[in-house]
């Protein structure tokens, strides 16, 4: 399976935050409701629980360093009415990440880059719109700018540095990275952005419709921003007490819908030898592989924010250096 593949099959909200990197106006909390009107007050108190609430999603870019957990993706295809579904593991890790202090709040002055994160995703079960299973093995690791992914059934490894060299991305925001599991989105650029409110858990899917303990957001993208133009809503659904992703809805207009649900997400603790292991790709054998590794590749007088992220011609050749990003 191919990266483009893969990144429209996570949709997940991948093209929510396609401006992050830009400077989002200042955006200040809600007003108190100024009437005796029982809709006005219920509607101000949900703004203030939602203001409140991005404020401490914002901080988890910070203190969330590890998280694992059982990871299933449905897409559906309106055009031809069929769903997708693919499953696996999740796992991250930042090792260097600075928690803020508990006193104030507010980020760490001395953050380290988010950068340091790198991921996982295993899949190693997937079922077509007839209802047949196939047990192969997809494996994909980022780490230090690098994008690997070992596809088992072709015979395939491919290695793309995703990130120019000497810049940093956040390889699970929102529009940034090309596998999104948003954690740590800026409070001010959300809702500059979008029209955000409270959400239920929908019970009309049944991924999601067991999660409990969880706060759920609905994002609507403004009219004048890009997303506007395919996106209808993005619903993020949240551990009320870790603060971890464990849901996610993206509906298209043109009726496209993924979603996505991290099972019992373990957040901060020790991460298992199994789940560690798979945060590494031994080097594949030539001989026996279709190997391409492409390294970044840009005009020599674009802006680092200009630069173009596709890859380099192909090259059928082992790679340099080792197969882990």
């Amino acid at each position: 399976m191919q990266v483009l593949a893969l990144t429209l099959t996570l949709t997940l909200a991948n093209t929510v935050f396609n401006a992050l990197s830009q400077d989002a106006t200042p955006v200040t909390p809600p007003a108190a409701a100024t009437s005796d009107d029982p809709l006005a007050v219920a509607k101000a108190a949900s703004a203030a629980r939602v203001y409140a609430f991005l404020g401490e999603l914002e901080q988890t870019s910070f203190t969330i360093k590890s998280m694992s957990g059982a990871l299933a993706l449905e897409s559906f295809d309106a055009l031809v009415e069929e769903t997708q579904r693919r499953y696996g593991r999740f796992v991250m890790e930042r090792s260097d990440a600075i928690v803020s202090p508990a006193t104030t709040g507010e980020p760490a002055v001395n953050s380290p880059p988010l950068g340091a994160r790198r991921f996982a995703l295993y899949f190693d079960e997937f079922v077509d719109g007839s209802g047949r299973s196939d047990r192969s093995i997809d494996h994909w690791i980022y780490s230090d700018g690098w994008l690997c992914e070992q596809d088992y059934r072709n015979k395939s490894f491919t290695k793309r540095q995703i990130v120019a060299p000497g810049q940093t991305l956040d390889p699970l925001a929102l529009g940034e990275g090309p596998i999104p599991i948003p954690m740590g989105q800026k409070r001010a650029d959300v809702l500059a952005r979008f029209d955000v409110s409270e959400q239920e858990i929908p019970q009309d899917i049944p991924l999601l419709g067991s999660l409990q303990n969880v706060a759920g957001l609905r994002l609507v993208p403004k009219p004048d921003t890009s997303l506007a133009k395919d996106t209808l809503f993005v619903e993020l659904f949240y551990d009320r007490t870790t603060l971890a992703l464990t849901g996610v809805v993206s509906r298209e207009k043109n009726g496209n819908l993924t979603v996505a649900r991290i099972n019992a997400p373990v957040v901060n603790g020790a991460v298992s030898d199994a789940d560690r292991a798979l945060l590494t790709i031994g080097t594949p054998d030539p001989k026996e592989w279709s190997i391409d590794v492409r390294p970044w590749t840009t005009t020599s007088d674009a802006k680092p924010s200009e630069s173009s992220s596709e890859p380099s011609t192909p090259k059928s050749t082992a790679p340099s250096s080792p197969a882990t990003p």
